[in-house]
């Protein structure tokens, strides 16, 4: 008995002991840098909190969880950033990376601007890193509200590294500054870029080619999407045989406004061109007007249904993920993040790039829908060194962690169905493009010459250029005061 009570003791004496190894002390840095890390481990905040002012989730999709999760998420991808914010808050010796959390869809993007707007105009230092919706915060008149990232130490030796994305670099360096910056941190790029569904049921039950081997070869070009398109629509309520709606079968299904807007990049003609080194309005209208009159016909046609969707529709409101749901529809192109929703349906479907115009053309190219995450330094921001340490360590720790668990994990082999569509992710990835002229598309409103042309399916592009291109020039001029 004497021996065992002596056991108990001992025991009572080491839970407590136990329980202190495992518990972080906050403020206590407990964790060496990874050996290829861009900071150096003298490079310490103890007892700091690292701020991001960022949207709240909504019913068009989730936006915090690439700041932080909990820790008993389920999630490969929360788990994984769960892991990071740790690991850096480690590394640091920070109490915690905090998101500051607030609505900002296109609806409240004057609320979520003038939020950091008023804060750096008082000179409060609110906050580390702001994530922002990409649209609004392109805005010209906001640059002299960030900080440029060639002067924030711990970036600005390392913006060749892959985690940050170099097509973006190019493009967004006016005049040797660069005020936003995009890479692996913004996990919404990959959840908003475009990529093309397929009903394989349908494509077998038609005895279409195989689409894998035809984007491996590079000949899945618009034409060829047509082509295996025609012929598909089903008046599946016999209401009208003159008439399409949301309750019959089609070869291809989309939205006018934001998919339309993709063609700027898939087809390989942007709003914008760089000559000797300064940004020039530069659509090439031969190109633009043989885009216009291919998609024009083509969507007249019985096999295409269309939907223009706006500010007051809702996830449910808009019948094109409902089609493709009940596996009434061909092709369907949409983003990226549509494919959890599609985990559901009985029929399998499968993911491809969008089709290149041509087979002339490079490779495949895609963009992400301006509504993705874009980060920016406030200029008031009371420790620069600060930011730009963290900021790069979490965007080179989610190359390492975060990426390959969505990308790999969630998107490869628990969203996609097969090893063909994981594999066509990396074409697409592969694709990634960007334009300054897009990415400032609502302060030069150059973002809706597609969509307008095709709402009015008007195939006239060079009438349409004319009666623009002057506003669209006088806007490019006045945003490039603000990079003078």
């Amino acid at each position: 008995m004497k021996k065992i009570i002596c056991i108990l003791l001992c025991l009572c004496m080491l839970v407590p002991m136990m329980a202190s190894c495992g518990k972080k002390e906050k403020g206590k840095v407990a964790k060496a840098q990874p050996k290829d890390s861009i900071v150096t481990d003298d490079v310490t905040f103890p007892g700091e909190t690292f701020t991001v002012l960022c949207r709240e989730d909504n019913s068009f999709g989730d936006y915090e969880y690439e700041i932080s999760s909990d820790e008993g998420s389920t999630d490969v991808v929360n788990q994984a950033v769960y892991q990071r914010n740790r690991d850096i808050c480690d590394i640091y010796g920070l109490n915690e990376i905090k998101p500051v959390t607030m609505a900002g869809d296109w609806a409240n993007k004057d609320n979520f601007v003038n939020k950091f707007r008023n804060s750096i105009d008082a000179g409060l230092g609110e906050f580390d890193l702001i994530m922002g919706y990409q649209a609004y915060m392109a805005q010209g008149e906001l640059a002299q509200y960030f900080y440029d990232f060639y002067q924030v130490d711990y970036i600005k030796d390392h913006l060749n590294e892959d985690f940050f994305y170099q097509d973006f670099i190019n493009e967004m360096t006016v005049n040797g500054e660069l005020k936003h910056m995009v890479g692996d941190y913004s996990l919404t790029y990959y959840d908003h870029t475009f990529v093309m569904y397929f009903n394989k049921q349908l494509a077998q039950e038609y005895a279409l080619e195989d689409l894998y081997a035809l984007v491996k070869d590079g000949k899945w070009t618009i034409d060829k999407c047509i082509e295996m398109s025609r012929g598909k629509w089903k008046d599946n309520n016999n209401n009208n045989w003159s008439e399409r709606d949301d309750e019959d079968s089609f070869g291809y299904i989309t939205d006018i406004p934001n998919t339309t807007d993709a063609w700027t990049a898939v087809f390989d003609a942007p709003p914008t061109v760089r000559e000797e080194g300064k940004i020039k309005m530069g659509y090439d209208v031969g190109k633009v007007t043989s885009i216009l009159e291919k998609m024009v016909d083509f969507f007249a046609t019985d096999d295409v249904y269309t939907y223009y969707a706006t500010d007051s529709d809702t996830v449910d409101s808009v019948p094109l993920d409902r089609i493709f749901r009940e596996g009434r529809a061909l092709f369907y192109p949409a983003t990226l993040q549509k494919a959890s929703m599609f985990r559901s349906m009985e029929i399998d479907f499968g993911i491809i790039p969008c089709p290149k115009w041509n087979e002339a053309q490079d490779k495949y190219r895609t963009y992400a829908q301006d509504a993705y995450s874009v980060a920016t330094i406030p200029a008031d921001v009371k420790n620069v060194k600060k930011s730009g340490a963290i900021f790069a360590s979490l965007t080179q720790e989610s190359n390492r962690t975060v990426v390959p668990a969505y990308y790999d994990q969630a998107l490869k082999y628990k969203l996609t169905r097969d090893d063909a569509s994981a594999e066509m992710l990396d074409i697409i990835r592969e694709g990634f493009t960007l334009n300054f002229g897009m990415f400032y598309g609502q302060t030069i409103r150059c973002v809706n010459a597609f969509r307008d042309c095709m709402q009015q399916e008007n195939t006239a592009f060079s009438n349409y250029q004319a009666s623009n291109l002057p506003g669209w020039e006088n806007n490019l001029d006045e945003l490039m005061k603000y990079y003078e």
